[in-house]
């Protein structure tokens, strides 16, 4: 038994492995010949119950008269008889419809219920947005590609809302960036305003000094119109592109020093630059350091009690700025998630802490640098932004 079974489960597997077509015409051709046996056997059948009618009576069976003019037959041969011709005559039509009642079903059982249940699930997964069903059938037949396509256009589907959500993602942190970035810009524009609308009015202001905060005005005006120029055309914060060009670190210096005066003009907190560059020059992107910066320092003030240091440094091709605060610093799960997007527990007075962090990392890592977090020997947050600038 175990060698039939065996032998009918290899015939199986080798039945599936067939094109729809072969195997109808297979399980077609064994129905016409189970049809035949099936007929032959009955007729044979039929013949000896009315072999043995004849014999009952000494009538030969290839008589060509009819045996009931011939002899007066019992009721039960006559049943016999009678019954024998019905079965025989109509045998064939009752096997054909048996046969193609079976056919089909074994057919439809073996060749498309499987396949048929896997698509119909698939397509009510698919129409849940579930894209984790998977519709594998291992078969060599139509139904078994069509399965094959179904899942590669499952998987298809997965990488499509990956990248959709990817793009979104970026998108989503690109509008944040932007609304995030020109805060700085317009919080100097403000802070100068500010004083010009203090003083100026009572005459405290000279020509002078009017002239230069509207000059610093209108260079923060130029930062935010080539800032958003810069975006415009953006559509993930990792296209940003770096442009390094040759730059003195004064007019590095001196632009953080502007910024610095445009933002603390409202707030009592103390900020000193220390500048320990041994360069004079360097190629390097302005733009993206002071955005840097900006964001570093934008977060410095929302959590610094009244104190924060900005330290430059060159070492090995590499520019260091150091933003620390006598705040009450970092604990160990900011110190891991800080930098991660939308991460915000610190976020405390103005809730950008998280983005703020994620775009100066994307930036440094663009510029050849990284982000560091640590806290200060001396209490209070202290943040690294290393970017590579290539020598004079």
């Amino acid at each position: 038994m175990d060698w039939i079974d065996e032998q009918l489960l290899k015939l199986k597997e080798k039945t599936k492995a067939q094109s729809l077509r072969k195997t109808m015409s297979l399980y077609i051709c064994i129905a016409i010949i189970a049809v035949i046996v099936l007929y032959i056997s009955t007729t044979v059948f039929c013949d000896g119950w009315k072999k043995l009618v004849y014999e009952k009576y000494s009538i030969d069976i290839k008589s060509y008269t009819k045996i009931e003019s011939l002899v007066k037959l019992e009721l039960i041969d006559k049943v016999i008889l009678y019954g024998s011709n019905i079965i025989n005559e109509y045998s064939i039509v009752i096997y054909s419809i048996i046969a193609i009642i079976i056919t089909s079903n074994m057919f439809y059982k073996n060749k498309i219920k499987a396949p048929m249940d896997i698509l119909k699930e698939e397509a009510k997964k698919i129409s849940r947005n579930d894209l984790s069903f998977s519709c594998a059938y291992n078969s060599g037949d139509e139904l078994g590609e069509i399965c094959q396509a179904f899942d590669k256009m499952r998987i298809q589907l997965i990488i499509n809302n990956e990248n959709m959500w990817s793009i979104m993602e970026g998108q989503r942190q690109l509008n944040s960036a932007f609304a995030h970035d020109i805060r700085t810009p317009l919080t100097v524009i403000q802070g100068y305003t500010d004083i010009l609308l203090k003083y100026y009015p009572k005459g405290k202001i000279t020509e002078e000094k009017l002239l230069e905060n509207l000059t610093l005005i209108q260079s923060q005006l130029t930062r935010l119109k080539n800032f958003s120029e810069t975006m415009k055309d953006i559509q993930d914060i990792g296209e940003i592109e770096v442009n390094p060009k040759l730059t003195e670190f004064k007019l590095l210096e001196k632009n953080i020093k502007e910024n610095i005066d445009g933002i603390t003009q409202s707030k009592d907190i103390e900020i000193n630059i220390y500048n320990k560059l041994k360069k004079d020059k360097g190629y390097f992107d302005e733009s993206i350091i002071l955005q840097v910066v900006d964001n570093l320092l934008s977060n410095a003030l929302s959590f610094t009690k009244d104190k924060i240091d900005i330290i430059s440094e060159w070492e090995n091709d590499v520019l260091y700025i150091y933003i620390r605060d006598n705040g009450k610093g970092f604990s160990k799960k900011e110190l891991y998630f800080a930098s991660n997007p939308y991460y915000s527990s610190r976020a405390g007075i103005d809730g950008h802490f998280g983005i703020g962090l994620t775009i100066c990392k994307s930036l440094c890592e663009k510029h050849g640098g990284k982000l560091s977090l640590n806290n200060s020997t001396n209490g209070g947050a202290i943040i690294c932004a290393s970017f590579f600038v290539d020598k004079k």
